[in-house]
């Protein structure tokens, strides 16, 4: 016979398990980032034509249209998933935050002329934020809303403003940051 303070912990893992499986059922951002992982996993399997179709499934569920080759670290988030546009070099690092309206890509021109950026941990990217271009975006960096960001941003900033540039330098660290989480 089972103790009560196993049936609660068991409950407990139930419980645990459901709110998990929840979130995914309903929230269009973890289910864009999970869908975008997948095709990634086919893209990277040479199998582009499953990527591509998985890509348009991620835009009708999620709004967002993100190209299988993109390549996310761990523990990225979408906090809101409309309008969000990330193109196929684009390389977003662990702990990042991309909220809704966010683009993230290449000027127009050719990839080895042009370039995609690359986004460094713990960043946070705010609502209608452009990243464009051959750009390194640093780590513990917060890109505010609406700003256009053509420039390489140093680690630990906060930039804003149409072109960005760097409003104030903080002090926030990897490890701080990811024990937030």
């Amino acid at each position: 016979m089972e103790d009560s303070s196993s049936l609660l912990r068991s409950r407990q893992k139930q419980d645990k398990f459901i709110s998990k499986l929840g979130h995914y059922l309903f929230d269009a951002g973890k289910q864009a980032v999970l869908i975008h992982r997948l095709a990634h996993f086919f893209y990277r399997s040479n199998l582009t034509l499953v990527a591509s179709l998985l890509r348009r499934i991620n835009i009708i569920l999620t709004g967002a249209d993100i190209h299988p080759g993109a390549k996310f670290g761990k523990k990225v988030e979408m906090i809101h998933s409309v309008g969000v546009v990330i193109g196929e070099h684009v390389v977003v690092e662990d702990f990042c935050e991309i909220y809704g309206g966010v683009v993230l890509g290449g000027r127009g021109g050719t990839i080895e002329v042009d370039g995609q950026p690359r986004i460094g941990s713990n960043t946070v990217i705010c609502s209608g934020a452009i990243v464009l271009g051959p750009i390194s975006v640093g780590e513990n960096v917060t890109v505010g809303a609406g700003s256009v960001v053509l420039q390489s941003v140093p680690d630990n900033s906060l930039v804003a403003g149409v072109p960005a540039t760097i409003k104030k330098r903080t002090e926030r660290t990897a490890s701080t940051t990811n024990k937030e989480r």
